[in-house]
């Protein structure tokens, strides 16, 4: 269960309430009915209607910052697009939901994109036709019905069966950070039982735990196995095995009605656009794509769905006893925004049971295999019985906005990894899960036709008589008659098997294959030099030894290759291999938008293209005979995946390995090891427990303060980032000018930062402290490399306070740091939390003792060198640009001294002297980089001061080369020796978005 937040950070403009984000307010407007309205009669009272009719330009925001002042006269706007139905708000009409204004005008609703609020660009929503989401009736949540309970009780009876608050939290720090035994000596400490707690001893600690209710109790059924060998005792050998399970509609239950969520929650389809045509479409939630839409259709008016996530991967428990595994079945719900799914901490994800693993010795090895299979589904099966029913009838629940309405718990999506994904839809592992494709054409581009459900159940249901079908063959099914998703309603498991990024593009596609191609083609040597000599980036792992050596690979480190390896092929292979390469690392770039539109979804589709029109360059160098790989053949699925389901960040196998840590992993270690599936139960009750208990408390604790205040209530999500967190006291924030839109900076200076949570954060974040006080001329050229230090800070001083008599000479002394914190620029297409980018400009340590000397850190950057240029490309919408930046590398940080700070605001105090690379010229063909070299002036580095604020992201430069890399070349030196780069567009999810979006919108 989620601890409900307590931060509020932004306030809606139609109503009183606070939010914890710009994307929750606009989700608040979207889903409330007054405020909807309001926002609706502020674009008319302009004017401008959705539909293109108005002869005024389109509002500058789809959520204006600021509307009318009589937001109630507003909406009395006579104009015929309007409904005023009966119910009132104020005196003036107000639709009893969004859904009725939107059918009765018949036009697509403009918002300010959950993902792109603050921007110039409208997204057009074209609404649900038929009636969904249906309000039965006011509801109360879990969280309701207890706080009334307490009414009457005492301020403690919330903390029962604790003694009061203290002995509440000191059971919950204890139950977290101390284990069985750990927690009986805690407790037998002298001190401890002076304070005379409830709880004196381990047994008595844990059976007040026991008490505190739960949301799901865990059940266990025996399953008896009976097999085909035969025993001593001349009978059948048999077998039991435990399946530990809860119900899925319970748990759907607990996850629809948790307000912690009540923000990130959707009820009802929708699609959205980017132009009022509705030709470009978005997709940024599940909600937004095709599948919800289509199956909403298929259900009775009215109905709302929970589309059901279910994902599951063997894992075993220790490294040391690899008999130990477990089987570990998660389920989550669509409704919920994918942020929030992803976020552990969320616990937007439960687990749904453990499926039995059993070497089921008694049958014979040739049987085994798929007595096992069958095992699964029937264990499977029995885990989502109720949803047989639940699918088909729906089933009525509270949730989370308060609001009671029939939910139709329909399975969505599954994800898992490709061995599974093929024992789940009953396929042989050489075939491909989702496509009737044959083995030996999945290296082809030509389409794979979708497998049908009905077609798969009459052919097992003719093989279970006995007749043998070709076509049984043919489609390479298993001898598995009861599959668990026979009798789900609405539910094509085929369609429902999503993409893995992790093994199928991180682990399969990327290191199994495009590497060992490209190392065989350059060597191992010339790889691993090249590796080396990368020069360094904060965030970025330098390969200091090579690849060659590496042993035991993470999707982690995956990830860092990818980021090197296409600057790192250029001039070392053929053209054609190049292109192969580049094709596929932006593909994998593209996968892992999280947000996409039908441009993100071309260079997608693109990229496969590409891919497979020059991807036989490899047989002919020798390198393959032929491309029948399934993880390459998954790709052609990737994008009908899209747009079924949503960006593919929501259904990444990297979650379930992470869960599995808490709910697998640390569960085992908390027990004996003796029946340890159970023991793992008892242990994850517990701890739900005291998660719910703590989120209740919270909860009850924003209500009570909401009510003091008489302000509304504030659930919401939790905090966008940990890197949204107030800074450190060793942090100084300054004034926020950076002179680009960002939807997350208001421009508020540094004294208001302590006022409010609801400040947006600042441009750049540098130490109170100044490691280096009194830094002279000469230093600066010897220690920082800064050698037109001097003439560049002239010519700012007499553009910027040429009215005073004071000018820099070889005298003057600098406040200089090492380092600075800026703040990354918005970008729709990744996730939307505030990060900080550091950005270095460290003199080298000599060697001191054991200490080894540290080599200087002078980072390069994308700084703004045309103001105008920038503000004006930045503002077109969602456009990430790269128009009126360039490439450059930070020399100095440092602060204007005191004579002429006096005169400037605080927002220029802090400079920087960079050394500027040459413009970005025309992107190279074959490579998709930008090449820039050192500029010059008189043949001196064409140096320049600049605001902080001007630094707008890290820039990675990797040296260009040729079939060899020269042997002098280091990750120390590379910036200074090499004399032309390449500008890496791979560093990031956001610089890759950036250079490639923007080639496309200038070509």
């Amino acid at each position: 269960m989620a601890p409900t937040p307590s931060a509020k950070r932004y306030k809606c403009q139609y109503c009183p309430r606070k939010l914890t984000s710009q994307d929750n307010v606009n989700r608040h407007i979207q889903n409330s009915a007054i405020c909807r309205e309001r926002w609706r009669a502020w674009i008319l009272s302009r004017n401008w209607r959705p539909d293109g009719a108005s002869d005024r330009p389109a509002p500058e925001t789809g959520v204006p910052a600021d509307p009318p002042g009589d937001l109630d006269e507003a909406i009395g706007h006579d104009d015929p697009d309007v409904v005023v139905p009966t119910s009132t708000v104020a005196g003036n009409g107000a639709p009893e939901s969004t859904d009725e204004v939107e059918q009765a005008t018949g036009h697509a609703n403009v918002d300010s994109d959950p993902e792109d609020r603050d921007s110039a660009q409208f997204v057009f929503t074209e609404a649900y036709p038929r009636k969904a989401r249906e309000v039965l009736g006011e509801g109360r949540t879990r969280f309701e019905r207890w706080r009334e309970e307490l009414q009457g009780a005492g301020p403690e009876a919330r903390y029962f069966p604790f003694d009061g608050e203290k002995e509440w939290e000191l059971a919950d720090w204890l139950h977290r950070s101390a284990g069985h035994n750990r927690i009986e000596e805690f407790l037998k400490l002298p001190i401890i039982k002076d304070c005379d707690l409830s709880v004196s001893s381990k047994y008595k600690f844990f059976q007040a735990v026991d008490e505190l209710p739960v949301t799901n109790q865990w059940v266990c059924d025996q399953i008896d196995i009976e097999g085909n060998r035969i025993g001593e005792d001349d009978k059948p050998m048999r077998e039991t095995v435990d399946l530990w399970r809860r119900d899925p509609v319970e748990c759907v239950r607990e996850l629809i009605g948790n307000p912690a969520y009540r923000e990130a929650m959707a009820y009802t389809p929708e699609r959205l656009y980017s132009d009022e045509h509705m030709g470009s479409r978005i997709f940024n939630e599940m909600h937004t794509s095709d599948w919800w839409w289509e199956t909403q259709a298929a259900l009775p008016e009215g109905a709302t769905i929970a589309p059901i996530i279910l994902a599951s991967d063997k894992t075993k428990l220790s490294q040391f006893r690899g008999d130990q595994t477990a089987w570990p079945v998660y389920l989550s719900i669509g409704n919920i925004a994918k942020a929030t799914r992803r976020k552990v901490s969320a616990r937007a994800t439960i687990l749904l049971g453990y499926i039995p693993v059993s070497k089921l010795e008694c049958f014979t090895k040739k049987a085994r295999a798929n007595a096992n299979y069958r095992l699964f589904h029937h264990c499977m099966r029995k885990i989502l019985e109720p949803l047989f029913k639940a699918g088909k009838q729906g089933v009525v629940m509270t949730c989370a906005d308060g609001n009671a309405r029939q939910m139709f718990p329909i399975l969505a999506a599954y994800v898992a990894d490709h061995p599974e994904q093929c024992l789940v839809v009953n396929t042989q592992e050489n075939r491909c899960p989702k496509g009737k494709v044959a083995p030996k054409q999945r290296g082809e581009l030509s389409p794979c036709l979708l497998r049908s459900t009905s077609e798969t159940l009459k052919l097992l249901a003719s093989h279970e008589k006995g007749n043998d079908d070709p076509d049984f063959k043919t489609l390479g099914l298993r001898p598995i008659y009861e599959p668990f998703w026979k009798d789900l309603p609405h539910c094509n498991i085929y369609q429902a098997i999503t993409p893995d990024i992790l093994h199928q593009l991180h682990k399969g596609v990327f290191k199994t294959h495009l590497v060992t191609w490209c190392s065989k083609i350059i060597g191992e040597e010339e790889m691993d030099r090249r590796f080396k000599a990368m020069p360094d980036l904060v965030g970025l792992r330098h390969f200091k030894k090579g690849i060659s050596g590496v042993s035991q690979w993470t999707g982690a480190e995956h990830k860092e290759m990818q980021k090197v390896f296409v600057a790192l092929l250029a001039g070392a292979v053929e053209q054609e291999v190049l292109v192969v390469a580049k094709a596929l690392i932006d593909f994998i770039y593209y996968a892992q938008f999280q947000v996409h539109t039908s441009e993100t979804l071309r260079g997608l589709e693109s990229a496969l293209h590409t891919f497979h029109a020059h991807k036989s360059v490899f047989i002919a160098l020798g390198i393959r005979k032929h491309f029948n790989i399934p993880k390459l053949h998954s790709l052609l699925h990737y994008l009908e995946s899209i747009r079924l389901f949503g960006p593919l960040d929501g259904f990444n196998t990297e979650l379930s390995e992470r869960l599995h840590i808490d709910f697998a992993k640390h569960a085992y270690l908390a027990g004996n090891h003796k029946d340890f599936i159970a023991q793992m139960t008892i242990w994850l009750r517990r701890h739900e427990a005291m998660d719910l208990r703590t989120a209740f408390l919270e909860w009850l604790a924003q209500q009570e303060e909401a009510e003091r205040t008489g302000g509304g209530t504030s659930d919401g999500d939790e905090s966008d980032s940990e890197h949204a967190n107030k800074p450190s006291d060793n942090t100084e924030i300054m004034q926020d000018a950076r002179p680009h839109s960002d939807p997350r900076t208001e421009h508020r200076c540094a004294s208001e930062l302590d006022k409010s949570s609801t400040t947006s954060p600042p441009a750049f974040r540098i130490a109170k402290r100044c490691p280096f006080r009194s830094r002279s001329h000469t230093e600066l050229l010897t220690i920082h490399g800064a050698s037109r230090f001097l003439p560049a800070f002239r010519a700012y001083v007499r553009a910027h306070f040429g009215h005073l008599p004071f000018v820099p000479t070889t005298l003057s002394r600098y406040r200089v740091y090492k380092q600075v914190k800026v703040l990354r620029p918005w970008n729709r297409f990744v996730k939307d939390e505030i990060i900080y980018d550091r950005i270095r400009a460290t003199p080298s340590v000599a060697a001191l003792g054991r200490k080894q000397a540290v080599p200087g850190k002078f980072d390069t950057v994308l700084a703004i060198e045309d103001h105008a240029r920038y503000k004006a490309a930045s503002g077109i919408g969602s456009r990430v640009t790269l128009d009126g930046l360039r490439a450059a590398r930070v020399r100095v940080i440092f602060e204007l001294p005191a004579r002429y700070s006096g005169s400037s605001s605080p927002a220029v105090t802090m400079l920087a002297y960079v050394e500027w690379f040459t413009p970005f010229g025309r992107v190279e063909p074959v490579t998709g980089m930008h090449v820039v070299t050192r500029s010059t002036r008189a043949k001196q580095p064409n140096g320049c001061i600049i605001p902080l604020t001007n630094i707008v992201a890290p820039c990675h430069l990797v040296a260009k080369c040729g079939k060899q890399i020269d042997r002098t070349i280091s990750s120390v030196n590379v910036l200074d020796r090499a004399p032309s780069f390449y500008v890496n567009p791979y560093i990031s999810i956001h610089e890759f978005s950036m250079f490639r979006l923007h080639s496309s919108s200038v070509t």
